[in-house]
């Protein structure tokens, strides 16, 4: 089991575990493993909505959704990388060097027709 405050960290920007569009078996397992009365509402809000909302999906549908599709595995997030993107945060950009202005061309004199 992940520790509570990443779940937190990772449900802030994501409403499921194992998919970004419905719950499925990896949220299910996840929320049989974490019992409610660990979970401070104050201090981890996200993590308290999630398991809230998938405790009354496990109930009421534990192995197919309201459309009668079966519950899908899922697969576990990557908590360390709690981002929507879903990448690890970008290194700071290094400052470009400033750069050396081009010395300007004469124009060419014009022509006499």
């Amino acid at each position: 089991m992940a520790p509570l405050q990443q779940l937190d960290t990772y449900l802030a920007s994501n409403s499921y575990l194992g998919s970004d569009a419905k719950a499925t078996q990896e949220d299910y397992k996840q929320c049989k493993d974490i019992s409610a009365a660990s979970i401070d509402a104050k201090a981890m809000p996200s993590l308290a909505r999630w398991h809230s909302h998938v405790s009354v999906l496990m109930e009421k549908y534990p192995k197919v959704d309201y459309r009668g599709e079966a519950i899908p595995a899922g697969k576990a997030p990557n908590l360390g990388a709690a981002s929507p993107g879903g990448g690890k945060e970008a290194a700071p950009k290094k400052e470009a060097a400033p750069k050396e202005a081009a010395p300007k061309k004469e124009a060419a004199p014009k022509k006499e027709a």
